[in-house]
């Protein structure tokens, strides 16, 4: 049975190996002449560098239909070639060849979540910092900033656990100043503070340092830092944190929720790739027991659950934004397809072929 499988495996991978960069050439072609039309830069090199940085995304959202289109390849080339009944009277059933064939999208899932979470965030960033050059436009501003160390001059350096741009107010600060020989000379740390000409700092306290025998000691209500900072100039020195990964929506949905910030969208989003990254396995399960029927109407039938497999996640994650449902609500349409996909599969018998 094992050398039935890795023959098995061994089609589904070329089958995916063959129409995921055939479906990525064609997103990636149709994104470049949108591109070319609106781009006012014709840098061909910095345009090479974009459709790179794009794959992985491309790949992300294809590799799921892809893992159906193989699969039904893979039924389609067995039933033609009659290699289906051997193994059919060798007592290996649908359902038994299901159960081991469903390996192969529980680790193209794996892929997915390494892909999301390894290769995506940095592959996003330098696409967009690319599509901005070729638009001529300027980098996004932040509108917040969280965990983000900033450096004011040669010797004062402050930390944010989480600043608005926009209301120039935060929760958590730290200001560091050095001497010429980078000795501590001060520390200032507080729970709120707001930027206008200067920090006003409140519930903190301030750490003066004379000498390794004399540290003082001060607890404060409300301080003023009499340093000017330019908060327009500190936008410059923020990077832009656009959340992509599955890690990086939590982390930002936890800190917007700790700090009052809306966290709606960071749920939502979190949940929505979530599912993404599982739908190689959930989409091969629900249509595994459509692919070994030689009913045409199952073509259509597989196609219109696909379209509206994607379409009723994109609605309920965007519904899950403005707190309508829970932000796992997404999760609604993956249950449906899984009951969907065990009724069909507890029916699926050789008479179907």
């Amino acid at each position: 049975m094992k050398i039935l499988y890795r023959y098995l495996y061994r089609k589904l991978a070329i089958y995916l190996l063959v129409i995921v960069p055939s479906f990525s050439f064609v997103a990636i072609l149709a994104e470049l002449v949108e591109l070319l039309r609106k781009a006012k830069n014709l840098d061909y090199a910095a345009i090479f560098l974009y459709s790179v940085y794009q794959l992985p995304e491309k790949i992300y959202y294809i590799l799921p239909v892809s893992m159906v289109i193989a699969f039904f390849l893979l039924a389609r080339d067995l039933i033609s070639s009659k290699e289906i009944y051997p193994i059919l009277l060798n007592g290996v059933s649908l359902r038994k060849l299901g159960i081991s064939l469903f390996i192969f999208p529980a680790v193209v899932s794996g892929i997915q979540l390494f892909n999301l979470e390894m290769v995506m965030p940095e592959a996003k960033k330098n696409a967009q910092d690319i599509y901005m050059v070729l638009k001529k436009r300027s980098k996004e501003e932040p509108l917040i900033a969280y965990n983000s160390w900033v450096t004011i001059d040669k010797r004062t350096f402050i930390y944010f656990s989480f600043f608005d741009l926009l209301k120039k107010e935060g929760r958590g600060i730290a200001i560091i100043r050095y001497d010429k020989k980078f000795n501590p000379l001060m520390k200032i740390e507080g729970n709120f503070f707001k930027i206008s000409d200067i920090v006003y700092i409140r519930n903190g306290k301030l750490v003066t340092i004379e000498s390794p025998t004399n540290i003082n000691l001060k607890k404060f209500k409300e301080y003023r830092y009499p340093q000017r900072i330019d908060v327009e100039s500190l936008k410059k020195l923020i990077k832009v944190k656009k959340p992509v990964s599955i890690r990086q929506l939590y982390k930002s949905a936890v800190i917007a929720e700790k700090f009052g910030y809306p966290s709606n969208y960071y749920w939502s989003k979190m949940y929505s790739k979530l599912a993404t990254v599982i739908s190689p396995l959930i989409l091969s399960f629900a249509f595994y027991p459509l692919i070994w029927s030689r009913k045409k109407s199952n073509i259509v039938i597989m196609a219109v659950l696909l379209v509206t497999y994607w379409y009723s996640t994109a609605f309920l994650s965007s519904i899950a934004q403005s707190n309508i449902i829970p932000y796992y609500g997404v999760f609604i349409v993956d249950v449906v397809y899984i009951l969907l996909g065990l009724f069909l599969f507890m029916r699926l018998k050789f008479s179907e072929l």
